[in-house]
């Protein structure tokens, strides 16, 4: 969405806001394949997809990507197969109805001795061989995990499940394996600078034999205050006997997903702090100067920069559309990622153009016109997603302009990069249409009169809020109301016309006499040698004539219509009174009229 406005879509086939894990131990912790486990049913059950069991990397995983936990599933880096955690995701999942995440960093046979050396000089060696971990490892995991997908996608807990190794060979005692445990959490904090919740299974049995020392050691790491440190299960009294002597199968690790769940009660849920995903950086994206390039900037504080182009400062310039993202690290190595910039071409916007909003996709013509009491609708033909700046300051789509001169129109894209202005509409705007005074000039008759008013000057007039089909300074009344006119005039710019209109006159009431036979003759005597004859109807075909006293004509004249008054010169004529007759198809009236000279 840009501006209210839809500008792209795409599906995203999983969106999940749920609880994460990360598992880590030895064996019983990372799992194996064959050994009878089930998926998870439920398409909710996740495990991140990246497998580090060869290459054993340090640097940063690539971006994460998610796989529904099937019985064979890798829960990477390390774990092998859904093990007891894709039927402990479908409890999860069922009770609490959110999206559940699996990352596995346990290490089969790992003594917990191997996961602190590791932590602290990187170098441990296995007690099965003669021969050391990868560099980092098995630690390394784990705190990858932390300051990388913990990062992101947050965390609920740690689960720990290890033991078998210090119970047997090494008979470790309560307080090294303690002080172990404890310096593994703590190390875990330090290096991330962040506070993990850890769920300890209690966990020793191994070759049909348990041990306090083990189990005890646990517990006195769960019940130090204020450690975020939660019981887990009991394993050791789960599928006795074993059919390898150590690791659990089959209904065993249905047994021990259910104590896992059971565990997980609601005083952990609301007593332990979970980590929430670290902030994503705020991008600036912004416009160069010469609107042909794009700089895309990220906080300041951060200790890395990495783009996916190779590059490592803290702001780049693109001159090409693409995708463009960044890793970023803190100072303890916690890993933020950017939102992804798409940039879509080309960087600088194409030139708009500009249209009339009533044909909003056809560029107007260059020259417009408008009524002074008016204004024009322009609107501005670009994409939707880029904003358009025009030369008044106004930055709608639509504008309204209503005085006269050129208008331009500019696009501006999301990252502020500005087209070329587009071409100009010049407006001229017309004259302020005069409001005319009305007056009664006949018995039939109203005219319209302004200062300076030319001869062929159009009116609308109108009878109360009847509009009439007459357009002349001078209007027919054929009956009795009160009338009102305005100006009108039609202006051409090439093939564009527009009529503009002043405001309604004052309104004047008009009486017709219908006493008169449809005819009046005026003024009556006649003292100027003209006289006015008005018909009430409109006739075809007329004749006025005018004749002596004694019947002999001295005046005629055929109109083919007679719809407005008709002006007879009567100068030559002598003194005296006279008959005037109008004579049409069922019209035949006469009037006397006197004439002064």
């Amino acid at each position: 969405m840009y501006r209210g406005t839809v500008i792209g879509q795409d599906v995203v086939r999983k969106v999940g806001v749920g609880e994460v894990f990360i598992i880590t131990g030895q064996s019983n912790a990372q799992g194996f394949q064959d050994y009878g486990a089930a998926g998870a049913a439920d398409d909710r059950v996740n495990a991140i997809a990246y497998d580090n069991t060869v290459t054993n990397s340090l640097a940063d995983p690539p971006a994460p990507t998610f796989t529904q936990l099937s019985a064979s599933a890798l829960i990477g880096p390390r774990g092998q197969s859904a093990w007891c955690w894709g039927m402990l995701g479908d409890l999860i999942a069922q009770q609490y109805n959110v999206p559940v995440l699996f990352i596995n960093t346990a290490w089969s046979g790992t003594a917990i001795q191997n996961w602190v050396e590791s932590a602290k000089t990187g170098i441990t060696k296995s007690i099965w061989v003669d021969d050391y971990y990868a560099p980092g490892m098995p630690y390394g995991n784990l705190v990858i995990a932390l300051r990388y997908y913990c990062s992101l996608q947050g965390l609920r807990a740690v689960l720990w499940q290890q033991g078998e190794t210090d119970n047997i060979p090494l008979n470790l005692g309560r307080t090294q394996y303690r002080e172990y445990m404890q310096f593994l959490v703590n190390k875990t904090r330090a290096d991330t600078e962040r506070y993990p919740a850890w769920i300890l299974a209690r966990s020793s049995f191994s070759a049909g034999q348990t041990n306090q020392n083990i189990i005890q050691a646990q517990n006195d790491v769960i019940n130090t205050y204020n450690n975020n440190v939660y019981p887990g299960p009991y394993t050791d009294v789960i599928q006795v006997p074993r059919p390898d002597g150590v690791h659990f199968s089959g209904p065993g690790l249905r047994q021990l997903a259910q104590a896992w769940y059971e565990s997980m009660n609601t005083v952990f849920f609301s007593s332990s702090l979970p980590l929430l995903p670290l902030p994503s950086p705020t991008v600036t994206v912004t416009c160069n100067s010469s609107n042909n390039g794009i700089t895309i900037s990220l906080p300041e504080f951060y200790s890395t920069y990495k783009w996916q182009t190779g590059q490592n400062s803290r702001s780049i310039t693109v001159t090409q559309p693409g995708t463009y993202r960044a890793v970023l690290k803190d100072a303890v190595g916690n890993t933020y990622m950017t939102p992804t910039v798409e940039i879509a071409g080309p960087i600088q916007p194409a030139q708009p153009a500009i249209a009339l909003a009533s044909r909003p996709n056809e560029p107007a013509a260059a020259q417009q016109q408008v009524c002074a009491d008016s204004a024009l609708s322009l609107v501005g033909i670009s994409p939707v997603s880029n904003q358009l700046l025009w030369s008044n300051n106004i930055t709608n789509r639509t504008v309204a302009v209503a005085t006269p001169g050129n208008y331009t129109v500019q696009a501006m894209n999301v990252y502020g990069c500005r087209s070329a202005i587009s071409a100009p509409i010049n407006l001229l705007v017309r004259p302020r249409q005069p409001v005319p005074t009305i007056a009664q000039v006949g018995p039939f008759s109203i005219e319209a009169k302004f200062p300076g008013i030319l001869p062929d000057q159009q009116f609308d007039w109108r009878r109360g809020t009847n509009q009439l089909n007459q357009n002349k300074m001078v209007a027919k009344v054929t009956s009795s109301g009160r009338y009102s006119a305005r100006t009108k005039t039609v202006y051409t710019i090439g093939n564009s016309n527009i009529t503009c209109f002043s405001a309604y006159s004052s309104p004047v009431d008009i009486v017709v006499d219908e006493d008169n036979l449809g005819l009046s003759v005026y003024p009556n005597p006649s003292r100027d040698g003209k006289i006015a004859v008005e018909t009430l109807e409109n006739l075809q075909n007329a004749h006025i004539q005018v004749f002596t006293l004694s019947g002999q004509e001295v005046f005629s004249l055929k109109v083919p219509v007679l719809d407005e008054r008709k002006v007879i010169d009567v100068a030559g004529m002598t003194f005296g009174q006279y008959i005037v007759r109008v004579k049409a198809d069922g019209f035949n009236v006469s009037k006397r009229v006197l004439i002064l000279q």
